[in-house]
């Protein structure tokens, strides 16, 4: 359910600005061991960064509560948020400021799963409904959970904002882990895990979560770029009805992203190994092991770019979508082979490769869910 009107400021609107006086009421469930003879890898060294609030938690009570409350004032009523607000957040809402710096062609304020958007914010509220039991966190994060039911495509892909931007951010959105970050999210709270294992959400509630992660992990499965029949990796976007790779910014071409497929592929190895799930992953971490550069270090300032070092395995952060060669984009659109034919704007101002899914592949080699092909440089 999308809630329509006007939000205020919480602090004024419960009547009172007394941060500490809501009594702690919060329900703990109690829940049976949950033991599955597929139980995927432990991968939670590469997961974890997905559940930080850093920049939201101070560990004081007082000030986090209040600064809790900000953030409530600036939902918008669909249910989302913007990104990057923390410097917003310091002050409540004055019901004037725009809460977006994006919107739709109707002038409505867009939310965002962007830079960790709106997932960041039901994560932190949930903390703080635990530490304080105040409702007003209860109802927010309720509401953010209605924005992700409502904004989730039929198909099972989340976009990058809601409602449609009508650009690249319609599409279903890996780039910056957005995809994977909510998948973590709603796994942990229909698995009662990281502070959810509480009254904070229905059952019910929980029931259709479980429904759209599940229609999330189909659509990554579905989605997962296929040369001459064998399954590879992911890219930063896609088409939310064919699945098919699709660009984003000038300078973010469709393609295979040695980047954002690994936080991919670690979700899909961190939960119940369906064997079209181990699928999927295993042919991930076989396409990360055959293109992997070893001997290879990457210096993002140059001025030498790459250069050997014999501790070192990098991947590109964009390989063609129909065979395995990296390439490098400009904001002019074109697709260029040497790093040295961009601008030095943008061979500065992106990350074009990186020692992206060394931790991976050690982390499956170590558990025994992939054996390498050789072993990885020792750094």
């Amino acid at each position: 359910m999308i809630t329509a009107g006007l939000s205020v400021p919480y602090a004024a609107a419960s009547g009172t600005t007394d941060i500490s006086s809501a009594p702690v009421t919060i329900k703990t469930e109690v829940l049976p061991s949950q033991k599955s003879s597929s139980i995927g890898v432990d991968v939670s060294s590469l997961l974890q960064k997905f559940r930080d609030i850093s920049n939201f938690s101070t560990g004081d009570l007082a000030k986090d509560t209040a600064y809790a409350l900000n953030i409530v004032s600036w939902q918008m009523p669909h249910g989302g948020f913007y990104k990057d607000m923390e410097k917003q957040y310091a002050n409540p809402w004055d019901g004037v400021t725009e809460r977006s710096g994006w919107k739709d062609p109707n002038g409505v304020e867009l939310g965002t799963f962007d830079n960790d958007a709106t997932t960041s914010e039901i994560r932190f509220l949930t903390d703080m409904y635990v530490k304080t039991g105040n409702p007003i966190f209860k109802d927010s994060v309720r509401k953010a959970v209605d924005f992700i039911l409502v904004s989730q495509y039929p198909s099972g892909g989340w976009p990058q904002v809601y409602p449609k931007r009508s650009n690249y951010s319609d599409a279903v959105t890996y780039n910056d882990n957005a995809m994977v970050q909510m998948m973590i999210l709603l796994d942990d709270i229909t698995q009662r895990k990281h502070g959810f294992d509480n009254d904070i959400l229905t059952n019910q509630e929980r029931s259709k979560l479980k429904a759209a992660l599940d229609k999330g992990i189909a659509y990554t499965l579905k989605a997962q770029i296929m040369n001459n029949g064998v399954p590879t990796v992911w890219g930063a976007q896609h088409d939310p009805v064919t699945y098919e790779p699709l660009p984003g910014r000038a300078y973010e071409l469709a393609s295979k992203s040695g980047s954002e497929s690994v936080a991919v592929t670690a979700f899909l190895m961190s939960i119940p190994q369906t064997p079209e799930i181990e699928h999927a992953a295993k042919s991930a971490l076989q396409w990360f092991d055959t293109v992997r550069e070893d001997g290879t270090k990457y210096n993002r300032q140059g001025p030498v770019y790459f250069e050997p070092d014999a501790g070192s395995v990098i991947w590109y952060r964009f390989y063609k979508v129909d065979e395995d060669v990296p390439f490098y984009a400009d904001r002019d659109g074109k697709k260029y082979m040497n790093i040295l034919e961009i601008s030095e704007e943008r061979r500065h101002g992106y990350s074009w490769a990186g020692s992206y899914a060394r931790n991976l592949l050690k982390l499956a080699s170590e558990q025994g869910y992939y054996k390498l092909s050789k072993p990885l440089p020792k750094s």
